[in-house]
């Protein structure tokens, strides 16, 4: 192994490069960390949210379904970043140009920076919420800030810090989760018991399904970032397959079925009153760790393909504004800011998704690169096509219904440049 293969993933995790194979990880390993990159308090909440409008058999078809749609779109991008080895922000260089990728890499790293800080933030009210007397460390702002370090540290050591932590994580959170709404099926009767209760307005399985890919659409997207170090095609879909269906799946059931037991839509808190105070505290600390250091670590990638500064300073960088700004609480301010860069993301992907497999025939060497325009205009206006349908169209999932319209917009457009540039050439 090459010793400057070993700085760069320390220093600089391939930021701006191909990982080259002898660096790739384990089917398990990349399942793992795409596992605790899905498995969030944000999750939990959307399974509450189910709580409200769904049965037991609606909310279980609505999250399998939700989850196979996230896999669809993480699943083809993340085939791209596995087979190119590149970074969802470098992978936009190809179709967007020179310059133009650059927008996409920084609507990567303020979405994901700005949803770390928001993380954090939240991260500190939940901890004094579920422990209001503990003390000083308790505190919302004193919480927010520490726990924000917390899950700087694994994002500033790159791809082995986030291996590190889910390999821990994942089966933690798995087990004491799976405590929590045992207890809190137990404490209504059990299984038969939670079948009988049925919220008094159903919203509809598509509501359902609007709920859990909108929750995490954003994320999908940008899973090159984690699947570029799987060794092969059937490893990258197993680790997404994984990440989706069976731990986010898990996650969001988990949050309704205690929601649903308990009336509380929020599963540490719940598990505290049910008397379980230590996996309650896991719960909460390792599923926001797992998921916001991925935040920061995509934050940073993106960041690094703008600046010529190593992506390990730069996380650190970003984390302690992040912190700072959590710990404040004014990045609660920047929820409805984010949401609207995070609509921006799944068109984005479309792009990439329709050049990679319909336009360049699979295949981004390196040779392209001298060759690429700065900007790539079909490439910018199927983006903002997308973004205006995603929020100008309210059936269906905004999310889904902009990355499909990008993905049309774009073949249509570069098929017709092509035999323009065919003709010319006649």
């Amino acid at each position: 192994m090459s010793k400057n293969y070993d700085v760069q993933t320390t220093v600089n995790d391939f930021a701006t490069e191909r990982v080259p194979y002898n660096q790739r990880k384990s089917t398990i390993n990349v399942a793992l960390i795409a596992a605790g990159f899905c498995i969030s308090m944000s999750g939990l909440f959307t399974g509450a949210a189910m709580a409200e409008g769904l049965n037991i058999k609606e909310a279980f078809i609505s999250a399998f379904v939700g989850n196979l749609i996230l896999s669809v779109i993480g699943g083809f991008g993340g085939l791209i970043g596995t087979r190119e080895g590149l970074s969802s922000s470098r992978l936009a260089m190809f179709s967007f140009g020179k310059k133009g990728f650059k927008i996409v890499a920084l609507v990567l790293a303020l979405t994901m920076g700005g949803w770390f800080s928001v993380q954090a933030g939240l991260f500190g009210n939940t901890i004094n919420a579920m422990l209001p007397n503990a003390g000083f460390l308790t505190k919302p702002e004193i919480a927010s800030f520490w726990g924000a370090i917390l899950m700087m540290l694994t994002a500033v050591v790159g791809i082995k810090g986030l291996s590190v932590l889910s390999n821990i994580a994942v089966p933690a959170i798995a087990i004491c989760a799976t405590i929590g709404v045992i207890a809190a099926l137990n404490s209504v009767g059990g299984w038969n018991e939670i079948t009988k209760i049925v919220p008094e307005k159903s919203f509809g399985i598509s509501t359902g399904i609007v709920l859990v890919v909108g929750s995490f659409a954003a994320g999908a997207s940008a899973q090159a970032d984690i699947a570029r170090y799987s060794k092969t095609s059937s490893a990258s879909l197993i680790a997404t397959t994984f990440g989706y269906i069976i731990a986010n799946t898990f996650i969001i059931l988990a949050g309704y079925l205690t929601t649903l037991a308990t009336g509380i839509g929020d599963l540490p808190k719940a598990m505290i009153m049910l008397g379980l105070g230590i996996p309650a505290l896991l719960v909460l600390v390792l599923a926001q760790w797992t998921t916001n250091d991925n935040n920061l670590y995509t934050s940073s990638l993106g960041l690094a393909n703008i600046i010529p500064v190593n992506r390990s300073y730069i996380a650190i960088i970003i984390g302690i504004i992040g912190a700072i700004l959590g710990a404040a609480g004014i990045a609660n301010n920047f929820t409805n800011w984010l949401e609207i860069l995070g609509v921006g993301i799944p068109p984005m992907a479309g792009v990439i998704i329709c050049d990679y497999y319909l336009i360049s025939n699979m295949s981004y060497s390196d040779e392209r690169l001298s060759k690429l325009p700065d900007w790539n205009w079909g490439a910018i206006i199927s983006w903002g096509l997308g973004i205006a349908v995603g929020f100008g169209i309210k059936m269906g999932i905004a999310s889904l219904n902009s990355l499909i319209v990008a993905f049309l917009a774009y073949f249509i457009l570069m098929k017709l440049t092509i035999k323009k540039e065919t003709n010319k050439e006649e």
